[in-house]
């Protein structure tokens, strides 16, 4: 959101207590827990085993920034809130990402003394290393289960729109095997096989998602026609005897990775490419400045390469690039590849 007015301003360098208020609201439960019906503010705060006075303001900012209503029988979530938190994502689903968000930004708050620091800003505030999302999922089956699941979910229109666009870029004739790398639960290879009766999919991913990936696609009814291969980018073997590999918001790029993928295709196969790439090498993508500014208070040089970076490390793997660039949506970019 670009800011217009003096309100605006206002209200944006006082942002983070509403948003850790809303936070709160959503980790908690509290949403789903008034969802069922209106509760006083005494039952709620004895509900949550929220201590003194605290829970009683909490409430009442809420109400202030319009996530909560109060009526004759208590408070209940506003329209807005259900509108937009209830009806759209699961409770589980939303609570991973306000866990995420909390954990990506600790460093943030006292962002002006240290942002002058030449390493990791939180590492100059003595706080515990920040981990990356990845890491997180290997190390924890949980949420690695969580983050899938949201993902599944928040993807369906972003996987929707990818096949119908390679449904129009590509002449799928004669493509039998689809590589979905990084693929996650298999959002976008599910939407192609449902487009394409004949088609079947691997998803190559690390182990703990894989595994939760194998239960949605039992759930959805295409365990027969896509399969979880667990692998680490960096050391481990890919499967191969691909037609086509699709590589759709995966944040990697090196020519080490794009070797190992002009390994998988068979003679004539293609790379397809659905990412956020950055304008110049000194801008990031629009649609993810704020993630990479965050990765740059990490590693102050991190960038995610452009077009241009991306397409010489595919032609320095022995890739053939093929005509045309497109975009859809908030920023996306497709292109293609051919071994």
């Amino acid at each position: 959101m670009k800011l217009k007015t003096t309100h605006d301003v206002d209200a944006l360098w006082r942002a983070a207590t509403a948003a850790a208020v809303l936070g709160a609201a959503i980790e908690t439960g509290l949403l789903w827990l008034l969802g069922e019906k209106p509760l006083s503010a005494l039952e709620i705060v004895q509900a949550l085993g929220i201590p003194g006075k605290r829970g009683y303001y909490w409430l009442q900012l809420l109400e202030n920034v319009g996530i909560l209503e109060s009526g004759p029988h208590g408070y209940a979530p506003s329209s807005l809130a259900r509108e937009t938190i209830l009806e759209t994502r699961s409770e589980e689903s939303w609570k991973h990402l306000v866990v995420d968000e909390r954990e990506r930004i600790a460093g943030v708050s006292n962002l002006a003394p240290y942002i002058r620091e030449p390493g990791s800003i939180w590492a100059a505030q003595g706080l515990p290393a920040r981990t990356d999302y990845v890491a997180k999922m290997r190390s924890n089956p949980a949420r690695a289960r969580e983050f899938t699941r949201m993902l599944f979910e928040v993807h369906q229109p972003l996987a929707k729109a990818v096949s119908e666009l390679l449904g129009g870029l590509l002449d799928m004739t004669g493509v039998q095997r689809v590589m979905d790398l990084g693929g996650g639960s298999g959002v976008v290879s599910m939407a192609l096989l449902r487009k394409y009766p004949a088609l079947q999919a691997t998803v190559v991913d690390i182990e703990n998602v894989c595994i939760a990936g194998r239960e949605i696609a039992t759930e959805e009814g295409l365990a027969d026609r896509i399969s979880y291969h667990p692998a680490e980018f960096a050391h481990d073997e890919f499967p191969t005897g691909f037609d086509l590999v699709i590589k759709c918001d995966v944040s990697v790029f090196g020519v080490w990775l794009f070797k190992k993928l002009w390994q998988v295709l068979k003679p004539g196969g293609r790379l397809v490419f659905v990412e956020h790439l950055s304008p110049t090498e000194y801008s990031a993508p629009p649609t993810r400045v704020e993630w990479t500014f965050l990765d740059s208070l990490v590693d102050p040089y991190f960038s995610i390469p452009t077009l241009t970076q991306v397409q010489s490390m595919l032609t320095q793997a022995g890739f053939q690039l093929m005509p045309g660039q497109h975009t859809f949506g908030p920023g996306w970019v497709v292109f293609q590849a051919r071994k």
